[in-house]
């Protein structure tokens, strides 16, 4: 049955949802229904929405907001979303609707989470006894290798109630997502706030994380899309496209979950150049501050090359006739800019974090190793010399033959692994481990091949020839674990770790460390009687403490690791 909607705004909000491929009237998007019921003469619609989103604002003052302003057909309109449209509702959300409609109370408990103050000493609210608070700093987190999700805690409620968090790098305008947890592992629901009182003006602009859009030429233009579930941006910030070649400027604001919007289509053609400058209301107002720009692959490149075969994609990035949905680029930089070491390598959109934790590992504690492996040909190509181990005869060495082409992002840099040793430019970029990683990804197969999860031991004992130990680790064992880590880090034997599965998820919450996870170890260490192990996130961020860094390097308290990781792979001597 057709609604019959009769405020203008709710009917805009309706057909908008309607077109949507899951419509669902949410505990945000329903705050756009109260500010059109909210408005009346004594306020417009946008000023009652500003007055909803305050800081602080209970949920009884957000129904009070709306009911001051709603007329009997704007009753009647909520009527029909309740019992005609057939939308998706979360609870808190049906029940304001229920509430407005007089045909429930309101329900004051969700999301019990609420801001008082500013944030310059700290993040003060009210929640219940003994909730947790968890939050994640969205103005950062495009940054970082973040989901939404991936919070930390900032706080507990004390026995009143109250609470004072604190989270780093927190600053003028950011925006700070939060629920609570309760001891039952239940939460909130989610509370966005703008970061207040913390310097004298807001000074971090919306960052724009490039890698995370990806453009493909069509009929019909260009399309844009988000690669990957974590952020590309903050919420709300205004993201600029200028076509290099014809000058046009598109501007688009991003979603509520950093995201561009749905269906997004560029004019252009296949080869252009996309500039790409972000403003978050505040700074760079004029777009003058350009983050990078974006190619869409195809056109002419032109010029001469010798190619050698490529190892086909990784099958989440192969279109159904069986071609790749990215180009190759061909990478001339430097095989190394220094001593090959951990922190040159990054595992890229590929689930192969057993082989980056090998690397590095190897590179950290034997960079000799690497740079005997691979060797620049002088004519475009590279020698790649694994040796994989026969335990008990002669280890044969495997050569693989590579060029420098690089399946490559709209931004320019490597899909897969890639080097953190400076520029991702293809002329600029240190290629030891990208390039390593190719020759794997061709002696086993195919990207596709070596993503889907692996052995970092296998991996280690693939490069340097020779066996190596895979001991379970416990509370019970931890003290020998660390002994041996110790022993192994001073004779110089690569390490890597890995914890539980995605079954476990659950004690990986507000830890700064993964399921299913591979990464490096690098060594041990002692201070004012604590033992520590010494870590290492192959995505080169994301990790363990706060160091203030966020360089995927940590340390961890022994026990803590006896916890989080499941087993200890290290190369024989």
């Amino acid at each position: 049955m057709p609604l019959r909607i009769s405020d203008s705004r709710i009917r805009s909000f309706t057909e908008t949802l309607q077109r949507s491929s899951a419509p669902k009237i949410t505990d945000a998007n329903v705050l756009d229904i109260l500010a059109a019921v909210g408005d009346g003469s004594h306020a417009s619609g946008d000023k009652v929405k500003t007055q909803l989103t305050r800081p602080g604002i209970t949920r009884k003052e957000q129904f009070d907001l709306a009911a001051k302003g709603l007329t009997n057909n704007e009753k009647s309109d909520l009527g029909q979303l309740l019992t005609k449209s057939g939308f998706a509702m979360d609870p808190g959300a049906k029940n304001f609707l229920e509430a407005l409609t007089g045909k429930a109370a309101l329900i004051e408990t969700f999301g019990p989470l609420t801001i008082v103050g500013d944030q310059k000493n700290g993040i003060a609210g009210i929640a219940k006894a003994g909730e947790t608070i968890e939050a994640i700093n969205l103005s950062a987190a495009p940054a970082g290798r973040l989901h939404l999700t991936d919070t930390m805690v900032i706080g507990t409620a004390d026995a009143s109630g109250k609470f004072l968090g604190t989270m780093p790098d927190v600053r003028e305008g950011d925006m700070i997502r939060m629920r609570t947890r309760a001891a039952d592992g239940s939460t909130s629901d989610w509370l966005t706030i703008q970061a207040k009182g913390v310097e004298t003006k807001d000074t971090r602009n919306a960052i724009v994380n490039l890698e995370r859009m990806d453009l493909a030429a069509g009929t019909d233009g260009i399309t844009v899309t988000h690669n990957t579930g974590r952020p590309l941006t903050e919420p709300g910030a205004t993201l600029q496209f200028t076509n290099v070649r014809t000058g046009e400027k598109t501007q688009v604001k991003a979603t509520e979950n950093g995201s561009i919007p749905a269906g997004l289509k560029l004019k252009g053609q296949a080869g252009d150049e996309f500039k790409v400058a972000g403003s978050d209301g505040t700074n760079n107002l004029d777009f003058a501050t350009v983050t990078g720009s974006l190619k869409v692959p195809g056109g002419n490149t032109g010029g001469n090359r010798i190619d050698l075969p490529d190892p086909k994609m990784h099958k989440d990035e192969m279109n159904v006739d069986g071609t790749p949905k990215f180009k190759l680029e061909r990478f001339t930089g430097p095989l190394f800019i220094d001593e090959p070491k951990a922190d040159d390598v990054r595992q890229g959109a590929i689930g192969n974090c057993y082989f980056p934790a090998a690397l590095a590992s190897v590179a950290a504690a034997r960079p000799d190793i690497i740079k005997n492996m691979i060797k620049d040909n002088g004519d475009g190509t590279y020698t790649v010399k694994f040796t994989p181990n026969s335990y008990g005869g002669a280890s044969r060495p495997v050569e693989i033959k590579v060029d420098g082409d690089l399946y490559a992002r709209s931004y320019g840099g490597p899909i897969y692994g890639s080097s953190l040793g400076g520029s991702t430019a293809p002329d600029k970029m240190e290629l030891w481990y990208p390039l390593i990683e190719k020759a794997y990804a061709q002696w086993k197969g195919s990207y596709d091949t070596i993503g889907n999860g692996g052995v970092a031991g296998t991996v280690m004992s693939e490069v340097m020839g020779k066996g190596y130990k895979y001991e379970n680790i416990s509370a019970a064992n931890k003290d020998r674990i660390y002994e041996m880590i110790k022993t192994a880090g001073a004779n110089k034997q690569p390490m890597a770790a890995g914890t539980y599965g995605t079954e476990d998820a659950a004690k990986y919450t507000n830890t700064g460390v993964y399921a299913n996870h591979a990464y490096s170890v690098l060594g041990v260490e002692e201070e004012n009687g604590t033992k520590y192990v010494k870590i290492r996130n192959p995505w080169g961020q994301s990790e363990h403490g706060s160091d203030g860094k966020n360089d995927g390097f940590f340390r961890m308290e022994l026990g803590k690791f006896a916890e989080l990781y499941r087993a200890v792979h290290i190369i024989n001597p």
